[in-house]
């Protein structure tokens, strides 16, 4: 398939109505590239919506282009997928995974409104998930666009703000009637309270339902009714303290007042965590295992109500694992055997700090492969046979970057190396066929067609 507004095309990704997505890749970023007629008017209008809209939990628009055909948009990939997926996945919800999930929506849609922007498909399928958490909007192909800075008297009047704020009150039913353990329910109870809630007073509370938590994207693999976070019982053993920290775009949610209460609160945290029993300490830190960032944040009702989310531990590497950094060659696919060689001993000594002479830290790949050494570490079995073993074929070098095709057989199909001052690293895998006939689909890059 041919480059597309200069991104080589990896695999198609979806479609709607009227438009198209690709995943494209080049200089080490993965794109979605949404593809529209160009005399469609209706991408003039999603233009100006992302402009005025742009902003936290909003998805990014990296570029413009068109041709006499075709406009495209070049958007950021949201590789956590949308919430009717985590919803397929997931029967049951923490409390605090609510909290996460609807209060940035709350106070997104509200920025929006003031900047003359209706978004006109709030729905499930529109919100999509960053790889640390952060909920997303996406999908504004049916946007509305009315004069920025309207008064409250005055957007109570406008069809498009009444239909998104009826949609979110929809979004958050569907989220709140998820909510399982000692808050459900007042969850329940505050569902039953949607149709008669202004924006203002869902956003406070939803934060007196809960403390955000970090939302577990796997599927569900306990009973929702068995004991959840939050209850204590006597501690038999000791196990590693958590660090805790809060990503900047949550603690912007909070007020001032309450953000001067962390030591305190961390330190009630703390408590809450040594009394837990070992079982229910693992079992907290499996279910944010797949290398999210840790959210911790205040209570904002009395102590008692309000259920505690705790942090897993970063990996520590295993005793006598300190191996020495591998030496790599200039080109790509020499240094790629030895990278994949070095990266399977990592894993077998479940290293994370090996990792880090290996993989790009911070990126895509290793999340995943952090979050594989956690499963390892957790009686999980080491995944043998996922890279067959043979040598690489470079199918294209851009600059300091190169995608490499695997052998035939391996899971994943294609691997990104980029190169560091350090030399070659790891930075994502990749799954890059492209199918002869696509079918209608929302699409695993994270973005709503329309």
């Amino acid at each position: 398939m041919e480059d597309v507004a200069g991104y080589r095309v990896l695999r198609f990704a979806g479609h709607g109505d009227r438009a198209r997505l690709l995943l494209g890749f080049d200089e080490g970023r993965t794109v979605v590239l949404k593809l529209a007629g160009v005399d469609d008017p209706a991408v003039v209008v999603e233009i100006e919506a992302l402009s005025r809209a742009a902003g936290d939990h909003v998805v990014a628009v990296h570029d413009v282009a068109s041709d006499d055909r075709e406009s495209v948009l070049v958007l950021e990939r949201l590789p956590g997928g949308t919430l009717t997926e985590l919803l397929e996945r997931r029967d049951a919800l923490e409390a605090g995974e609510a909290v996460t999930i609807l209060a940035p929506l709350v106070l997104t849609l509200d920025r929006l409104h003031g900047a003359g922007v209706a978004h006109g498909g709030l729905s499930s399928s529109a919100i999509c998930f960053r790889d640390d958490g952060a909920p997303v909007l996406t999908g504004f192909g049916r946007a509305e666009l009315f004069a920025p800075g309207a008064p409250e008297v005055v957007r109570e009047t406008i069809a498009g703000v009444l239909a998104d704020r009826d949609a979110l009150r929809a979004v958050s039913a569907l989220v709140l009637g998820r909510v399982a353990g000692e808050r459900a329910a007042a969850a329940r109870r505050l569902a039953a309270q949607l149709p008669d809630a202004s924006p203002d007073a869902l956003g406070a509370a939803l934060f007196g339902l809960a403390m955000p938590a970090p939302i577990r994207f796997d599927a569900d693999d306990i009973d929702p009714g068995a004991t959840r976070v939050g209850e204590t019982r006597e501690a038999v053993e000791r196990e590693p303290e958590a660090s805790v920290a809060l990503p900047p775009w949550l603690l912007a949610l909070l007020p001032d007042h309450l953000r001067s209460r962390a030591t305190e609160l961390l330190a009630r945290l703390h408590a809450v965590w040594s009394g837990w029993q070992p079982s229910r300490r693992r079992l907290v830190l499996g279910m944010t295992a797949a290398g999210l960032t840790v959210l911790v944040a205040v209570a904002l009702v009395p102590t008692g109500t309000i259920q505690p989310a705790s942090a897993p531990p970063a990996p520590s590497p295993a005793a006598g694992s300190e191996s020495p950094a591998p030496t790599l060659p200039e080109d790509p696919v020499e240094a790629a055997v030895v990278l994949l060689a070095a990266r399977d001993r990592c894993l077998r000594e479940l290293s994370a700090l090996c990792l880090d002479e290996v993989v790009q830290p911070g990126s895509a790949a290793y999340d995943d492969d952090v979050a594989l050494i956690r499963a390892i570490q957790d009686g999980g079995e080491y995944p043998a046979g996922t890279i067959t073993a043979g040598d690489p074929v470079l199918v294209e070098r851009l600059g300091d970057s190169a995608l490499l095709d695997l052998p035939a057989g391996s899971e994943p199909a294609s691997m990104l190396v980029l190169r560091t001052t350090n030399g070659w690293r790891i930075r994502g895998y990749l799954q890059n066929q492209i199918p002869e006939a696509p079918a209608v689909s929302t699409g695993d890059a994270g973005q709503m067609p329309s």
